[in-house]
């Protein structure tokens, strides 16, 4: 499963139990991950995968991020470069 597809999948009381039993916060993981702007390091990356109980695989969880590595070249938020 896609990591985001994953993480827009739960409800609140999931996401707030997955974000902790993770090392990290819901806000992190909406501010940051959910759209691809930080990649997670080595060990919350592994905690992820891990505490998605098999949903989501470690080069799922990678390919999320390459997505918007490449996807969205000009800029984060897909706009028009302005030069």
């Amino acid at each position: 499963m896609e990591f985001r597809t994953f993480i827009l999948g739960l409800t609140n009381v999931e996401l707030e139990k997955y974000a902790k039993d993770s090392g990290t916060t819901i806000g992190y993981l909406k501010t940051h991950l959910l759209y691809g702007y930080k990649e997670p390091r080595r060990a919350l990356r592994k905690a992820l995968v891990k505490n998605s109980n098999g949903n989501v695989s470690e080069l799922e969880l990678m390919r999320h991020f390459a997505s918007y590595a490449f996807d969205k070249i000009d800029n984060q938020n897909g706009n028009e470069l302005a030069i």
